[in-house]
């Protein structure tokens, strides 16, 4: 670490680490994994029901509609609303510019355009390394991401002591 113990991270977002992380708040439940394994289900039905038809095929569709739009709902729909909501934030300055981050034992600084704040560790109740990305949550759900792609290898390890410095060994999951 520097002889100032401060660590100054320059993050800019690409739309697929937005795309990630929404896509793990989307599908984090039972219910929404279960939600997929009916669709791939339904679909391996229609699909089974398909090879084993003799008629016509625009019949086999007329009779099989209704689980084709379910299947369709199941398997798309959801991926098509995340992708709406990655998109709408890519839109936001927080998501489409560069943030500073400058981390030290005590506090975390950000700037964010003309937005500048200082926050305490204990804002975040867990953080999370992933193989992409930090995830600094404040809830169960909702994170700012610090994109590994912004840092080099010697950066992520500096972070890495910073966090085990500043949080219990209990709120954070490193590599």
């Amino acid at each position: 670490m520097t002889e100032t113990n401060e660590l100054t991270v320059k993050i800019k977002m690409k739309i697929s680490d937005v795309w990630r992380y929404n896509v793990w708040v989307g599908y984090r439940t039972w219910f929404s994994k279960i939600l997929v394994v009916i669709g791939l289900g339904i679909l391996g039905w229609i699909g089974y029901q398909f090879t084993q038809n003799t008629g016509r095929i625009d019949l086999f569709f007329a009779d099989n509609i209704i689980w084709i739009i379910a299947a369709a709902l199941l398997l798309i729909g959801k991926p098509f609303k995340i992708w709406n909501i990655t998109a709408s934030q890519m839109q936001s300055p927080v998501f489409s510019g560069t943030t500073e981050y400058v981390f030290s034992k005590e506090n975390i600084y950000l700037k964010v355009g003309e937005l500048e704040d200082t926050v305490s560790w204990d804002t975040y109740v867990r953080i999370v390394e992933t193989g992409k990305d930090f995830r600094f949550f404040v809830d169960p759900v909702q994170a700012q991401l610090l994109p590994k792609h912004n840092m080099d290898s010697e950066t992520v390890a500096k972070l890495r002591e910073l966090i085990k410095a500043a949080k219990p060994a209990t709120s954070y999951k490193l590599k």
